[in-house]
């Protein structure tokens, strides 16, 4: 990993089924955050290309959500690219993927693009309530070699799983760059949930957790915010306290993650031979 890398996180409100309004104003944040604060990670929320799901989805969203979807390498991927180049930058968002060969099929993935253009794309692995009507299971668990450092993904629900955090640290990952579209819902998850999550996920793990929301509110949806930036040890980079569309901002020193993890060597000291539980089928 590099010694320092500085990222920015853009709680960002999407508009909503309007995939050039939404990429247009993703390249005007990495602009402003490459050239006024010298990031060089910039992320943006699950679905940020479209804006995420109404409830209780009828068939014109539908067609809209399919007509916004697009191919990755795609628009938003090339063009947020090109500004990536001209500021030698990295940018992670989500984005509404078409099936690059099965017609009439959606992914819900993010896609990391850097200064040499699209560097990958990861696919959500779990899908939550009615997004199972909507996209298909990612099927792999990539991370990704950068100039900056190994980076891994995941998209809002996987943070639940920590088989999957797991798998990218052991791949090699030192920044997990976990993306959201989370919304109020009283009983059933607290505010700040994403904060304790991707603390959870960088304690057990001893890599940054890069945590970012959305703002704003669709049909039936108001989205909490709450973005974090968490260094290895579980502590508090920068976290955002609001729901408003707000960019967070914090330098990841790689000396924390090398420190946590010559202090408590987790991946050495873990028992795979007492784990196959983990991996049966149910």
């Amino acid at each position: 990993m590099k010694d320092e890398v500085k990222v920015s996180v853009v709680q960002f409100d999407c508009a909503w089924v309007d995939r050039e309004k939404n990429a247009q104003r993703m390249a005007e944040f990495v602009e402003k955050e490459a050239t006024e604060h010298g990031a060089e990670l910039v992320v943006f929320p699950e679905m940020a290309s479209t804006g995420y799901l109404p409830v209780n989805p009828d068939q014109d969203f539908t067609k809209k959500l399919f007509a916004e979807a697009e191919p990755v390498p795609g628009p938003t991927s090339e063009l947020l690219a090109q500004v990536a180049k001209k500021h030698n930058t990295h940018v992670v968002f989500g984005v509404t993927q078409e099936h690059p060969s099965v017609p009439q099929t959606l992914y819900n993935s993010a896609a990391l693009v850097g200064p040499k253009g699209l560097i990958g794309v990861y696919q959500k692995t779990h899908l939550a309530l009615d997004e199972k009507h909507f996209f298909t299971r990612g099927g792999s668990i990539p991370v990704f070699e950068t100039e900056l450092g190994t980076i891994g993904i995941n998209i809002c629900y996987d943070v639940r799983f920590p088989e999957l955090a797991r798998s990218q640290a052991l791949k090699g990952a030192e920044i997990l760059v976990s993306v959201w579209a989370m919304y109020v819902q009283p009983g059933k998850a607290p505010n700040d949930s994403i904060i304790i999550r991707c603390r959870t996920r960088a304690t057990e793990n001893f890599f940054f957790v890069v945590g970012c929301n959305r703002s704003g509110e669709e049909p039936g949806r108001d989205y909490f915010g709450r973005s974090v930036i968490v260094a290895p040890s579980g502590d508090t980079l920068a976290v955002s306290d609001n729901d408003q569309e707000e960019v967070l901002r914090a330098t990841l020193d790689a000396q924390l993650l090398r420190d946590q993890r010559m202090y408590l060597p987790v991946f050495g000291d873990r028992r795979p031979d007492l784990y196959g539980r983990l991996v049966e089928a149910q």
